[in-house]
């Protein structure tokens, strides 16, 4: 099932539970626009996080889109790497030294590391112990700020994965339209 389809039939319900089709409708589409409105804000507002190099923002405000997990993988994947991503630097640049590092590292390990033997099996498991395994090789804070930088980066192109990810929800969102009958008929000859 598309994705923006099924957002749009699990909210749409809500809508059409004990009201005239007409007035479910107009809350119903209300709904969506807002929904795609405020969607594209948060979006410019998390880039703007990025470029301004406010981790720690970003790393609190991407929560607000958690919820959009549940209906795509592609959503879920992305959303999980750069909260992971974001997170990890949002601790490191707290204590930006290379004995900090290793003190994440040792906090990440102690959390993670029994699902180290996962990392050939699984794509996130794959990136985090990437990310994971290059920082406790950092041993002078040249190394430690080149490791910072790069991963800066690689959150800022992943951002931009997940961004394309959320335009085409929201297309698919704009342009798919209501079948002939309506939802709440539909749910009344379910029972």
């Amino acid at each position: 099932m598309n994705s923006a389809k099924s957002f749009r039939e699990y909210y749409e319900v809500s809508f059409f539970d004990g009201r005239d089709n007409a007035e479910a409708q107009k809350l119903a589409d209300e709904f969506f626009t807002t929904f795609i409105h405020n969607t594209t804000q948060k979006i410019e507002l998390l880039e703007s996080y990025l470029t301004k190099g406010d981790i720690d923002l970003f790393y609190d405000s991407i929560t607000e889109l958690k919820y959009l997990i549940e209906f795509s993988d592609n959503l879920s994947r992305y959303w999980h790497l750069i909260r992971g991503y974001s997170g990890a630097l949002s601790k490191l640049k707290a204590e930006m030294t290379v004995k900090g590092a290793k003190n994440l590292y040792a906090y990440y390990y102690s959390k993670y590391g029994d699902r180290r033997f996962l990392r050939d099996e699984h794509w996130f498991e794959k990136k985090r112990w990437e990310f994971l395994d290059e920082m406790q090789n950092i041993y002078f804070e040249d190394d430690l700020r080149k490791f910072f930088q790069k991963y800066e980066q690689v959150l800022s192109e992943n951002m931009k994965i997940y961004t394309s990810f959320i335009m085409m929800f929201i297309i698919d969102l704009e342009t798919w339209e209501l079948p002939n009958i309506s939802i709440s008929h539909a749910l009344k000859s379910n029972c």
